[in-house]
């Protein structure tokens, strides 16, 4: 009767209709955030990857196959963008370890604590320009370690409008910083 009840919300959903996309979402993001976790075990990629999942299954609903079965397509798809997540993982790791070789942070540590406190700074700065909700959330996340989840619960709004959130806050510092101030800035929240 599930599979049934998946084929009749993904036909829905092949029209454009968002409250199937939501009954869908409500359904298994649950379940593929778990998935995810085990795969990825780290909480912030587990959200970022179930929120894509779903981002991708919206854009491509057109060309869902609803007789195929939906919660396999959901678990297939998560497990692709999760190895995906880990080795562009791999790779951040290694571009920050470079930058950090490059900057002789791990040689120099009068270097090191000058180049991170200009690091502190500038995205001190950047956080700031952010509005106010959206700075507000993404210091919850960031700075105090709370997941989508918590605060959501804490400002009394929706997860997925943390998420939201959380996806602008994101953009906006990738569209201000270039390659190296990037990874600075990555490290910075490492070391959080």
């Amino acid at each position: 009767m599930q599979y049934k009840e998946d084929k009749e919300y993904v036909e829905y959903l092949k029209r454009d209709d968002f409250f199937a996309f939501d009954a869908l979402f409500h359904k298994y993001s649950e379940s593929l955030y778990a998935f995810a976790l085990s795969i990825a075990r780290e909480t912030f990629a587990a959200e970022e990857i179930t929120q894509l999942v779903f981002l991708k299954v919206w854009e491509k609903r057109a060309q869902i196959n609803e007789h195929l079965s939906f919660k396999s397509f959901l678990f297939s798809v998560t497990y692709n963008e999760t190895i995906s997540w880990i080795r562009k993982e791999r790779s951040q790791k290694r571009r920050i370890g470079e930058f950090l070789h490059s900057t002789s942070f791990s040689s120099n540590e009068t270097e090191y604590s000058i180049e991170f406190r200009n690091i502190e700074v500038l995205a001190n700065q950047l956080i700031a320009e952010l509005p106010e909700k959206r700075k507000e959330i993404f210091i919850l996340s960031r700075e105090q370690g709370f997941s989508n989840k918590e605060i959501a619960e804490r400002l009394g709004i929706s997860v997925k409008t943390v998420e939201n959130q959380m996806t602008s806050a994101l953009k906006f510092l990738r569209e201000k910083l270039g390659k190296n101030d990037i990874l600075g800035l990555l490290f910075y929240f490492l070391m959080l």
